[in-house]
């Protein structure tokens, strides 16, 4: 959406295929409007985030006849479903340049058997080898791809991911109440049940301090239930999707996120753009936005008692978390604005026009 919304659409003619499955509000409301600027939309309700041979196998043969349709310079695919479908279709219809974003790779998950990761690399070194460049969100991601074989040095790149310049949002003013909050979709990747531990271990000892989550995704029931349980929904909310997360932002006093692995997270990025201090896991993408005693600091993953330790030393040094929440804008300003994500997005498209 953010590549659409500013890339030079004098320069461009985009066409977009999408699964609408986990395409959010945001979205679904921006679709008008970009219709209104010219943007070729396809929806592909075959288009699915789970693997289906039925399902999957249809998605290709429509992707193709779009592809075959459109004869592109250029097929750029996000994400993984997306990512091998696309490049697929893309190499079958004969086209030659086919970049990929992969928003980091599902065998970067700590979760998963050796196995399994063995398995996701090598699908994505067979589909790299039809890919001419591929565009990492962040430099531990690109490393990752380098170390597994999936990319090289000469035909992989970093390009941060980026959001519109803003003016850090006025803070709403609290009552002698600190707000720590996570913007994040409740699913396995993003630990949720980790974030509870730590604000449940944190709401017992400070009556002043509260947390909130807001996303929305398959642990929120979960999640819901243990907050019931354990009294705490005064003190824990669960907020669901929002769609002006910058609202939500200002309310917030510290930023946590627990991700398990990340490629370049956009959560943390608003968090930066709103001055906010942020506590998350040492892992990749996260250490490429946080720097530790800088604007935020690192806790290792499922370590609840770390950033319980970390928290307590921030809820009783109200200076840090102002001197942090500076140096974050500052970051913020300098490595992660749209004009400089799309600037060298459009240099990478740039070598592919038509002579």
């Amino acid at each position: 959406m953010d590549i659409i919304k500013n890339i030079d659409l004098g320069s461009y003619d985009i066409h977009l295929i999408y699964g609408k499955k986990r395409a959010d509000k945001v979205f679904f409301d921006n679709i008008p409007n970009l219709k209104r600027k010219g943007i070729h939309l396809y929806e592909l309700k075959e288009l699915d985030r789970e693997i289906s041979i039925k399902k999957d196998s249809k998605a290709l043969i429509k992707i193709m006849k779009i592809i075959n349709r459109i004869n592109p310079d250029i097929v750029h695919c996000h994400s993984s479903k997306a990512g091998a479908l696309g490049r697929v279709a893309a190499y079958l219809c004969g086209i030659k340049n086919i970049i990929y974003t992969p928003h980091a790779y599902i065998a970067q998950s700590p979760n998963l058997s050796q196995t399994k990761v063995k398995f996701y690399v090598g699908l994505e070194k067979i589909f790299g080898k039809i890919t001419k460049v591929t565009i990492n969100v962040s430099e531990g991601e690109r490393q990752f791809a380098l170390q597994s074989g999936i990319v090289t040095t000469s035909n992989s790149m970093v390009i941060y991911n980026g959001i519109s310049k803003k003016d850090r949002s006025k803070k709403i003013q609290k009552k002698n109440r600190i707000i720590i909050g996570t913007v994040a979709r409740l699913s396995e990747q993003k630990d949720p049940i980790t974030f509870y531990n730590i604000a449940k271990n944190i709401v017992s000892k400070y009556d002043s301090v509260d947390f909130r989550y807001v996303g929305d995704g398959p642990f929120y029931e979960i999640l819901k239930n243990k907050i019931e349980k354990d009294n705490l929904h005064k003190r824990i909310q669960l907020v669901g999707f929002k769609n002006n997360i910058s609202g939500e932002l200002a309310e917030f006093d510290i930023f946590i996120t627990t991700s398990l692995y990340e490629g370049m997270p956009y959560a943390l990025i608003e968090a930066l753009s709103q001055g906010l201090p942020i506590v998350g896991t040492n892992v990749t993408g996260n250490n490429e936005i946080i720097f530790h005693d800088i604007n935020g600091y690192l806790f290792n993953i499922k370590d609840v008692n770390g950033a319980v330790q970390i928290l307590e030393f921030l809820i009783n040094n109200p200076q840090k978390i102002k001197s942090l929440g500076e140096q974050s804008y500052k970051i913020y300003i300098e490595k992660f604005t749209i004009d400089k994500m799309i600037e060298k997005l459009e240099k990478t498209y740039e070598q592919f026009r038509r002579r």
